[in-house]
């Protein structure tokens, strides 16, 4: 069963700035009695959550609120400073498309490279599959991803991301491709995955999407819960009907 289960989470990033690199800090620091500690901030601030099957959580606040953190923290990718984080289920994290891969290696390469990052075998079957979803010429399989433009290099990115559906669903931002003619491939298959999962989580500063979507939203400053707010989907849904018939 599908779960997500944070409980008092405190998350605290280290700041370095060009005094505390100062070699000659460093080397005279203990002689006149100065300690390295070093500054932080908190970006995640004793926040408490718990997400089942069903749930459609959105995150909503300004830039620095502690949306992507949060993320990245329940994707497993910050390590918590303090409290306790629970997590059942495999996860899809779409955070940024192109974190793992190498632009020096052929497109074929980065998306076995991908696949066994997100702890899936890439089988021969599997690439051709996620290559035949980009609708990209069989030619460009073969080179470095650094030859491709924006688009084409979305296209491998988000067709190797969204590959397979998973238990926990975390969205940061609704992924947009750059390609308009793959946009709406793309979203459809996004909407999938999202149907798919037992739990959607996403971060984005579109608040009628987050209505369209979500089941609960919730409003973040400074890495703390300030409100979570219900969504009733049957009234969106009513509300939408409304409108197209005006």
């Amino acid at each position: 069963m599908a779960g997500i289960r944070l409980h008092n989470v405190c998350l605290d990033y280290p700041l370095y700035g060009a005094y505390d690199f100062s070699l000659k800090r460093r080397l005279l620091g203990p002689l006149i009695g100065e300690t390295s500690t070093a500054r932080t901030i908190r970006a995640i601030d004793d926040l408490s959550l718990e997400a089942t099957a069903g749930a459609r959580i959105g995150l909503f606040g300004p830039n620095g609120s502690g949306k992507s953190t949060l993320l990245r923290l329940i994707a497993g990718v910050y390590p918590a400073t303090c409290g306790q984080v629970e997590v059942d289920g495999s996860i899809v994290p779409l955070l940024g498309l192109n974190a793992g891969a190498n632009l020096d290696f052929v497109a074929a390469d980065n998306i076995s490279l991908l696949l066994r990052i997100g702890g899936r075998k890439p089988t021969p079957a599997i690439v051709d599959e996620i290559w035949a979803f980009t609708e990209l010429e069989e030619r460009m399989r073969h080179l470095p991803l650094r030859m491709f433009s924006s688009g084409m290099l979305m296209r491998v990115l988000f067709a190797t991301a969204t590959a397979f559906p998973a238990d926990i669903l975390l969205l940061d931002e609704w992924l947009s491709v750059v390609d308009e003619n793959f946009s709406a491939k793309a979203e459809q298959r996004l909407l999938k995955l999202v149907s798919m999962a037992a739990i959607v989580i996403i971060a984005s500063h579109d608040q009628a999407l987050l209505q369209r979507i979500c089941t609960s939203i919730i409003k973040l400053d400074h890495g703390r819960i300030v409100s979570t707010i219900p969504v009733d989907q049957n009234s969106v849904r009513q509300k939408d009907l409304r409108e197209k018939r005006a």
